[in-house]
């Protein structure tokens, strides 16, 4: 119900009757030579004789409600009645401001909204599901866009207490660490919600549910609309747009610039490579350049108080930059899990059916994590719409690849038979909008590409589907899922219709630049390519829609894209390696998967495996290497199952990084039939798993075989005891090629040490580098430790840091490092353990070596300067 206030009659009335009699009389004196609009006075022998009421009256008639509101005004103040005067200025204002505030209501509770439920109209305030805003501390990378938020969704998964979650309400509140809030950047790709947030933005504010006592003005300004709209404007016209004449005062917004909230919305679109120079005209009232206005307004050469909320995708945030005051970073990063299953819940009138949909969509990991995306909730929601009994969710494969859940979506989406109609020049569309960052297309440009089909409204039911309408700008359109452009994108350059029209072959060079950005922003067009490559799949589309596909062109520079990456070191990029291996299993073809991988000589993807088909990929890719110098997989976590996927890669390589992947004394078991094939693996780390003594009593199987070649073996943080350090003494005296033992972080005690110690005194021992921090050991091992150091003729660096070793320990340990035939180079200990005489006799020792290097010892988590060593 709309609130109930003082009338215009009321108020004026008060004002009057609030006169003292001779102060009334010298009203009417003076409101009979006022005039206001060139409007005619009102005549003296009406106004001598009268009351109030009659006054009252004569006003209204004479001037109209605004009139006679301005009229009192300017006589109160000019018979120096100065606190009537603004009091009723007070009203006038507030009346102005509840009326704006009441068109902005209907304008934005009004807006078409995308539900799934055509036939049934809902408003934004029902529509709204809320979206995820997150601060960002830094700059947005040259990443793909789409990529970068699904990456950040599976980072926040697995550590959902980094970031701070935005608070809406004190969103422009001073920051304890002292930031500059007055401007807000919203940052998100195309389709995230940016815009939508903007329209709930207004909404709210204007309904009283959000900064109520913080804005006494909002204003919502769209680049699309400026885009298109007279190329000059005063900035009045700008920010009132079309709001109704006679409802806001730029006098109040002018003296209550603090109170003023500009909403500029989708800054990329104006397409500014650069800042326009800067001549503004500050002149509210004065038309100029729209550009040139709006960069007033983004700089603050306009309303310099005012408070700014500006969106834009990542991609244009370098002109902006330039324009922005410390601008408050905010991601808009679409629906977290909680809201992508509200989205369904709230569009589905049949809960049931809002809950067996989501299920469905649960079930298919890709799937579930592309709905942070509305736009892609929106689909399968409207492929249900049209189909409730559809079972194509079940046909997608758990682990299906980006390109077969997109092919799955968009021909139900589209209708399986219902081919698009003038595929080559949509597909050209497409392709040129992305490679010049465009997704919105004027009518115009369809028109002129021959795509005005798509237009009209009689055209089948798939063909409107390709296309969105503007709400606010009903001459611009834009395909209805970013990801489908960059199908359509894609798909242009497999078609075949050389034969039949003599078009030129594509050239794949303008998406396969040497430029690194070209490149990343790019992502999902080549992933596209890849997997449109695939035989089945261009089977389908050409049986679904009745046209040639032909990828004889496209291999080779698929290829060649591959070899130019590796080339600029691309591949040392660990999301960039990812995506390769999505790339070269999306198109499942091993004789071209064969072919790629000769040009990726090292495999590191460590902490990147967070998905079923993060591992699908790393596997199929390590199935077709032939030859690999290493493969490095710390921090992804295995079961069992998936190890063993994996295992018949780990045959290609020379180099083997496990650490901290969860493994369990079955992963030794697993592993070592492999290692003992492998005749290339020189180096293994399998440190921070719990293998214990049985997981190693597996391995040593392998490293006693005298073809054994493993040079580094690194255990640390194993769970192992000194029962393993018999075995291990074994292998070190029976000649092995083992340079470097890391048993840190192990309880091995003194018993364990002696028994190292026995297999490094022969001369058979080749051992260089030992590493002993935090085993337990105590002043009893250093007898051993230093008859190591009078005999051994290879060991070069020894860390026992961390240990309770003791004065009389290092004592021990001066004998062996006094003798000449020493060959150490690098000793590790914890020297603040240690008193200044024992730190004397240690430095001795070791200035009788000029080649040997002291080192105190720190944990592997104590910060180190960049460069150093670890």
């Amino acid at each position: 119900m709309e609130e109930l206030h003082e009338s215009l009659e009321d108020t004026l009335l008060f004002a009057l009757d609030d006169l003292p009699g001779e102060d009334f009389k010298r009203f009417k004196y003076k409101l009979h030579f006022s005039y206001l609009e060139e409007k005619k006075l009102i005549p003296w022998a009406k106004l001598k004789d009268a009351h109030t009421v009659d006054v009252l009256q004569l006003l209204l008639e004479a001037y109209g409600e605004q009139g006679a509101q301005d009229t009192t005004i300017k006589v109160l103040r000019a018979i120096n009645m100065r606190d009537s005067a603004s009091r009723l200025q007070k009203w006038k204002y507030d009346d102005l401001r509840k009326k704006y505030k009441r068109h902005i209501r209907e304008v934005f509770q009004n807006l078409p909204q995308l539900v799934p439920h055509s036939n049934r109209k809902v408003t934004l305030q029902e529509n709204y599901v809320e979206l995820l805003l997150k601060r960002r501390p830094e700059l947005p990378k040259r990443d793909h866009e789409m990529m970068a938020v699904e990456r950040k969704h599976r980072e926040m998964k697995n550590h959902p207490e980094n970031g701070l979650k935005v608070d809406l309400e004190n969103l422009f509140h001073p920051h304890p660490e002292g930031e500059n809030s007055k401007t807000v950047l919203l940052l998100g790709p195309s389709g995230t919600g940016k815009t939508t947030a903007t329209w709930k933005f207004m909404l709210d504010w204007a309904s009283d549910k959000l900064w109520l006592t913080k804005f006494a003005y909002a204003f919502y300004i769209s680049c699309n609309a400026l885009r298109c709209g007279t190329k000059l404007m005063s900035t009045m016209e700008m920010i009132l747009n079309s709001c109704p004449p006679g409802i806001v005062s730029m006098e109040d917004i002018l003296a209550n610039q603090d109170n003023l909230l500009l909403i500029v919305d989708g800054f990329e679109d104006l397409k500014l490579s650069d800042v326009p120079a800067d001549t503004l005209d500050k002149d509210p009232h004065q038309k100029q350049e729209v550009v040139s206005l709006l960069i007033g307004l983004l700089k603050k050469k306009i309303f310099p108080k005012c408070h700014l909320l500006v969106t834009t995708r990542p991609m244009g945030v370098s002109p902006l930059l330039k324009c922005l005051r410390s601008p408050l970073l905010v991601d808009v990063l679409g629906f977290d899990p909680v809201h992508r299953k509200e989205y369904f819940h709230r569009f589905f009138q049949n809960m049931k059916q809002a809950n067996q949909i989501f299920e469905l969509v649960q079930r298919n990991e890709t799937l579930l994590s592309m709905c942070f995306l509305p736009a892609t909730c929106w689909v399968i929601g409207s492929i249900f719409q049209q189909n409730p009994q559809a079972e194509f969710l079940q046909e997608i494969p758990e682990t299906a690849t980006l390109t077969e859940i997109h092919l799955h979506l968009l021909l139900s989406f589209l209708g399986t038979n219902s081919r698009p109609s003038h595929l080559e020049a949509l597909c050209s569309l497409a392709k040129d909008g992305i490679l010049h960052r465009t997704m919105t297309f004027h009518e115009e440009e369809l028109k002129e590409r021959g795509l005005d089909y798509y237009l009209t409204s009689d055209s089948p039911s798939a063909s409107r589907k390709v296309f969105h309408q503007d709400i606010q700008v009903k001459t611009l359109y834009r395909f209805t899922h970013l990801s489908f452009q960059e199908f359509f994108a894609a798909l242009f350059y497999l078609l075949d219709t050389e034969e039949t029209t003599g078009t030129p072959s594509r050239d794949l060079s303008e998406a396969f630049g040497d430029q690194k950005e070209r490149t990343s922003r790019y992502l999902v067009l080549i992933r596209f390519l890849y997997g449109l490559s695939n035989v089945e799949r261009m089977s389908v589309l050409q049986k679904s829609w009745s046209f040639k596909l032909s990828r004889t062109k496209v291999w080779p520079e698929l290829l060649r894209w591959v070899g130019q990456e590796a080339k600029a070191h691309s591949f040392k990029r660990e999301e960039v390696l990812l995506e390769l291996c999505h790339c070269i299993y999306d198109m499942k073809d091993a004789v071209f998967a064969q072919r790629a991988m000769k040009d990726v000589h090292d495999l590191d993807l460590r902490t990147q495996l967070l998905t079923k088909l993060d591992f699908k990929a790393l596997s199929f890719c390590l199935s077709v290497a032939e030859v690999l110098n290493s493969v490095r997989l710390s921090g992804c976590e295995f079961g069992r199952q998936r190890f063993q996927h994996l295992l018949p890669g780990f045959l290609k390589s020379s180099e083997i990084q496990l650490n901290r992947c969860g493994l369990s004394p079955t992963a030794c078991k697993d592993l070592t039939p492999i290692a003992m094939t492998n005749a290339r693996l020189t180096s293994l780390d399998l440190g921070e798993n719990p293998l214990e003594d049985s997981g190693f009593s597996y391995l040593c199987e392998w490293l006693l075989q005298p073809t054994c070649p493993l040079q580094s073996l690194r255990l640390p943080s194993c769970n192992l005891t000194a029962a393993v350090c018999g075995p291990l003494s074994q292998v070190l005296e029976s000649g092995s090629s083992l340079l470097e033992l890391n048993l840190g972080a192990n309880p091995l005690g003194d018993i364990g040490a002696k028994q190292l110690c026995q297999g490094l005194k022969p001369p058979s021992s080749r051992l260089q580098r030992l590493i002993l921090h935090s085993c337990g050991l105590t002043t009893g091992a250093c007898e051993d430790l230093s008859s190591v150091l009078e005999t051994s003729e290879t060991l070069l660096e020894l860390n026992l840091g961390d240990n309770s070793l003791g004065d009389e320990g290092v004592r021990q340990l001066c004998q062996g490092l006094r003798q000449r035939c020493c060959k150490l180079q690098k000793l590790i200990l914890t020297m603040k353990s240690f008193n200044q005489t024992t730190k004397g006799k240690l430095q001795a020792a070791c200035a009788r070596h000029p080649g040997l290097v002291l080192t105190s010892y720190y944990p592997p988590d104590f910060p180190r300067f960049p460069g150093t060593e670890e």
